[in-house]
């Protein structure tokens, strides 16, 4: 599983990249965080290798950063 921090400015994301192996994984990861963090949007992409994008005002996608790190070595 990868886990990127990107800052735009105002906006930023986290982008999640796992393969098909760690599907479970990927989804407890992106399910968590979407429900703590309530001020960010998700966007899937992938079949084989699954990419999730997690984006919002800074504040609440640095909240979310922490978030899937936190989960992904649970």
């Amino acid at each position: 599983m990868k886990i990127e921090f990107k800052d735009f400015g105002a906006v930023s994301s986290v982008l999640i990249t796992s393969t098909i192996f760690e599907f479970r994984k990927h989804n407890r990861v992106v399910d968590t965080t979407l429900f703590l963090v309530p001020g960010v949007v998700s966007e899937r992409r992938g079949a084989f290798f699954m990419m999730t994008f997690i984006s919002g005002k800074n504040r609440d996608a640095l909240r979310a950063y922490k978030t899937v790190l936190r989960e992904a070595n649970r």
